[in-house]
């Protein structure tokens, strides 16, 4: 790409107005960073209220059981309805769960609100992406600005909110969660005024809400999975299972492997950041990336490289050595994430960004549900380290296979273009 042909597309990538960018990234931002703060907020909680370790576990599992069966309707609903009315309602709700907490110290009512609280920050996400196609178009430029402000949130608050557990306790931690979960309805109100979701540019008045509009249909989710058959989709989804794979091995038997090797608490907390700030320049660079190497070639490579990043650990003796290699991850995932979301977005039409960005997220909570149950039953047969290993090679084998079938699939391969941004 010449210079001005650069210096045009950057010109474009600045057309959409500040407003909206900053709105729709401060609810990335917010929805993302609930899930790292409920992290530290929700089980100190739980495990106050209830002994049963089980209960305590089926509890913190719960909050990915809506996501798993409503991302699909989620995306749908802002397909049909617009993304600002579904995000407002969500983001209501939000504000109000955290505080039902304390109020509830019963380990059933946590359940339920791990529940809802799950699905009211999966919509948040969903709805940050489902706009930057409705708006966007999908360009890299704004989904890899999405991912370096996510990023960025996932730095500061769980310290925040951590701190605000030791110093006031967990009724003002609640409402710690329940104030920034404001910040996500405040950005979804500075959301332009409701569109038909199908022309989101023109002045075509939505459609009227009806009672049969929100509730979950068959063909809703026959017309999602239908996506699949897509091949860029079906492509881009087992990427982002992949993805997600490591993602869910770094959030478990990462810590717990570190844990067993004498690395205390601060120290896996500072290895977590390692990654979190190369995720963000990773995503920095995502759309200049994508301009210079084919995409498909990219999010392979990059995957592939971040799981082995996390593979590798038990080989790595000493502790710069896993900061070097929890950045290698950290900065593969945020390269990879810009394009994943970009590719899903722009290969389906605009009525239908939802339901992609839906269905991508279900096979990502499938994968994010499955991997750490694969994983514990080979650390069970043949030790947590043979585990790593085994994720490792499988990432190898399964990565080596999507790469061949890129290369031998003509619609594929007639995609795999370096992208070229639109206005």
């Amino acid at each position: 790409m010449t210079d001005k042909a650069a210096q045009t597309e950057n010109t474009r990538s600045d057309s959409v107005p500040w407003r909206l960018q900053i709105a729709v990234y401060g609810i990335g931002l917010f929805s993302t960073s609930m899930f790292y703060m409920s992290a530290i907020v929700v089980p100190l909680w739980i495990a106050s209220i209830e002994q049963s370790v089980f209960l305590i576990g089926v509890a913190l599992g719960a909050r990915h059981f809506l996501p798993l069966f409503l991302s699909i309707h989620g995306g749908v609903l802002m397909d049909r309805l617009g993304g600002r009315r579904v995000m407002v309602f969500f983001a209501a709700i939000g504000v109000a769960v955290p505080l039902l907490f304390p109020v509830m110290p019963i380990i059933w009512a946590a359940l339920v609100l791990q529940m809802i609280s799950g699905l009211v920050d999966a919509m948040g996400w969903l709805g940050a992406q489902t706009l930057i196609g409705q708006h966007m178009k999908g360009s890299t430029v704004y989904t890899g600005r999405l991912s370096y402000t996510c990023r960025a949130g996932h730095l500061i608050a769980p310290p925040a909110i951590g701190w605000v557990w030791d110093v006031g306790g967990p009724i003002w931690a609640f409402v710690g969660l329940s104030l920034w979960c404001v910040g996500t309805l405040l950005c979804s109100l500075a959301l332009p005024a409701a569109r038909n979701p199908a022309s989101p540019d023109s002045d075509d008045p939505p459609p009227r809400v009806r009672v049969a509009d929100v509730m979950p249909r068959v063909s809703d989710y026959v017309g999602a999975f239908r996506l699949v058959a897509v091949p860029a989709i079906a492509l881009v989804v087992m990427c982002s299972m992949m993805t997600h794979v490591g993602a869910s091995v770094h959030s478990t038997f990462y810590v717990v492997y570190l844990g067993d090797q004498g690395i205390n608490g601060t120290q896996i907390g500072l290895l977590l950041s390692a990654s979190s700030v190369a995720a963000a320049g990773g995503a920095l660079i995502a759309s200049w990336t994508a301009r210079r190497i084919r995409p498909y070639w990219l999010m392979l490579g990059a995957i592939l490289t971040s799981i082995l990043a996390v593979a590798v650990t038990p080989l790595l003796g000493l502790f710069v050595l896993l900061v070097v290699a929890s950045a290698v991850r950290g900065a593969s995932n945020g390269l990879t994430q810009p394009m994943v979301i970009s590719t899903v977005l722009r290969a389906v039409e605009p009525e239908k960004r939802g339901s992609a960005a839906g269905i991508r997220a279900t096979f990502n909570r499938v994968a994010s549900i499955v991997s750490p149950i694969l994983m514990g039953a080979v650390a069970e047969l043949t030790g947590i380290v043979n585990a790593f290993y085994f994720v490792g090679a499988m990432a190898i084998v399964l990565i080596g296979l999507l790469a061949i079938h890129v290369a031998r699939s003509p619609v594929l391969s007639a995609s795999n273009v370096v992208q070229r941004e639109e206005s």
